[in-house]
């Protein structure tokens, strides 16, 4: 019974690391022809949803093999712990990388609360004020962007909005990237906490 766990864990892997073609086809085909109509449309949407699956049992294997971890690691950005001296290399180098990572979400985060209106009235006459450019901060998840095209009047944007076309209206980044992004903050937080003790106590014991 543990050889064919074995023999599926490692067909699952192989298909996690060499199935995203299936992936990229199916969402090449999904916006060039529309959802899958046909048969052979159905069974490559199929492989993309095990594929799916299947990545996220390969992240699992990875956090909890250790050896796996440390081939994909080594593969993947040539990383070497041979001696105390690389150790302090790679440690160094995860930790300017975690910081990189966590300042890069923060930004973002701001930004899925970040709100921009831009409204231009060309009926204002000459020396008075015709646009308005306003940026607040705000969470809500019923407004968007709209970075391209305008409306001719401030209908469809809110009550506040002075007359004109409304070039912008909503937030830089999607509100609902907020949570996102504020889990994987607050999870590569207490991952890199977690480890680092495990790591700790190993050295006292």
């Amino acid at each position: 019974m543990r050889s064919i766990l074995v023999k599926i864990h490692k067909a699952v892997i192989a298909y996690a690391v060499w199935g995203w073609p299936i992936v990229a086809i199916d969402g090449a085909l999904q916006v060039l022809y529309g959802v899958p109509a046909t048969l052979w449309r159905d069974v490559l949407n199929d492989g993309g949803f095990a594929w799916v699956l299947c990545a996220a049992v390969g992240l699992l294997t990875l956090i909890l093999d250790q050896d796996r971890r440390e081939r994909a690691m080594s593969k993947l950005f040539g990383l070497r712990e041979g001696d105390e001296r690389e150790r302090a290399v790679t440690g160094d180098a995860a930790r300017t990388t975690l910081l990189l990572s966590l300042s890069l979400q923060v930004v973002l985060l701001v930004l899925s609360l970040t709100t921009v209106q831009l409204v231009w009235n060309p009926k204002v006459p000459k020396g008075e004020q015709r646009g308005l450019l306003s940026v607040g901060l705000k969470f809500s998840t019923t407004q968007h962007l709209k970075a391209f095209g305008f409306a001719e009047d401030a209908s469809t944007a809110s009550t506040e909005t002075p007359p004109g076309r409304v070039f912008l209206d909503g937030y830089v980044l999607s509100p609902a990237a907020f949570p996102i992004l504020l889990a994987l903050i607050l999870l590569q937080i207490a991952a890199f906490k977690a480890f680092s003790r495990k790591r700790y106590e190993g050295m006292d014991a």
